[in-house]
C-alpha cells in the first residue's frame, strides 16, 4: 500500500493512496481520475479505507490519512474541535495542490467533511457521508466509558456494535488491526469534540451534492438521523448500502465505491 508522510500544522501525517509510489516530497499521483479524500472515524485511521481505496483505484485517485493522535500519524492527542480537524484536512489538500475533490466521511469524519465543505467550498465538489452521519451527536455514554478507560478504571475492549448480523470474522480482524493502533486518549478527545459539534442552522451553507449512505442493517435511530441530515441539506440525498450496518466502509467497500462512482461520473466533480 503506497504511503508517505506530509507535515500538516507541524504534525507528521501519514497519507495512504493508490497508484504509483512517488518521491517522499512529492504529492501522490492523482492522474487516475477524480480525487476522493477519505476521512476516518474516531479511534480508527486511514487504514479502515484500504478496501475502498482498492475498489476506487483505476477510476479515481483515492487518498486517506491518519489524523493526529491516530494510527501512524504524529502526536498523542487528538485535534480538539471538528472545525480544526477540517482545517487540518484542508491543509493536506493545500499541500498537494488539490481542489474540487469528493470527500468521504465516516462517523466523525462526516462532520469534518461538512465543516470542510462550509469553510473551503472550492475544495469540495461533493460529499459522501456514512457511518452514523447526523447534524449532531449524543455521545455522552461513549465519553464516560472512554474516560474510565484512560483513567485506568476500565478495560479497553474492541467495539463490535454497528456491524451487519452476518459480518465475516475477517472484517472484524481488519477493523481490530486499525483500531488497536490508536491510543484511547485520542479517541476520547475526538468524542468530546464531536459532542460539542452541531450543524445547527448552517445546513443551507452546504451547497455541494451530498450523498448520505445508510446501511441496510444500520440501527433505526442512526438511520433516522442520517436521513434527517440528508433532508436538511440543499442538495442532499440518501442511498442504501446493501449488506452493511453502520460500518459500511469496512463491510461493503465495493458497494460503497459504486455509490461514490455515481457522483464522480455525473459531473459532480467537473
Amino acid at each position: 500500500m503506497p504511503a508517505k508522510y506530509q507535515t500538516i500544522g507541524g504534525v507528521a501525517t501519514l497519507v495512504q493512496h493508490r497508484g504509483p509510489t512517488t518521491l517522499p516530497g512529492a504529492p501522490p499521483d492523482t492522474s487516475g481520475g477524480p480525487v476522493v479524500l477519505c476521512l476516518h472515524e474516531s479511534g480508527m485511521g486511514g487504514g479502515s479505507f484500504a478496501g475502498l481505496l482498492d475498489a476506487l483505484a483505476g477510476t479515481s485517485s483515492p487518498i486517506a490519512f491518519d489524523r493526529p493522535g491516530h494510527g501512524r500519524s504524529g502526536g498523542l492527542d487528538a485535534i480538539d474541535t471538528v472545525p480544526a480537524m477540517a482545517e487540518h484536512a484542508a491543509g493536506l489538500l493545500d499541500a498537494y495542490g488539490l481542489d474540487g475533490v469528493v470527500v468521504v466521511g465516516e462517523g466523525i469524519g462526516s462532520a469534518v467533511a461538512i465543516e470542510l465543505a462550509i469553510s473551503a467550498p472550492s475544495a469540495v465538489a461533493a460529499l459522501v457521508l456514512i457511518g452514523g452521519a447526523a447534524s449532531s451527536h449524543d455521545v455522552g455514554d461513549q465519553i464516560e466509558a472512554l474516560a474510565a478507560i484512560t483513567a485506568g478504571r476500565a478495560r479497553r475492549e474492541f467495539d463490535r456494535s454497528g456491524y451487519a448480523p452476518d459480518t465475516d470474522r475477517s472484517i472484524y480482524q481488519r477493523a481490530f488491526g486499525v483500531w488497536v493502533k490508536t491510543d484511547p486518549r485520542a479517541t476520547l478527545g475526538e468524542r468530546r469534540a464531536l459532542a460539542n459539534w452541531s450543524l445547527g442552522d448552517r445546513a443551507a451553507s452546504v451547497t455541494q451534492p451530498a450523498l448520505v449512505v445508510v446501511g441496510e442493517h444500520e440501527e433505526e435511530a442512526s438511520a433516522d438521523a442520517a436521513r434527517a441530515l440528508a433532508e436538511s441539506l440543499p442538495s442532499g440525498s440518501t442511498a442504501t448500502l446493501a449488506g452493511a450496518g453502520r460500518r459500511g466502509v469496512l463491510e461493503q467497500p465495493e458497494g460503497l465505491a459504486r455509490l461514490i462512482g455515481s457522483l464522480t461520473t455525473t459531473g459532480a466533480t467537473a
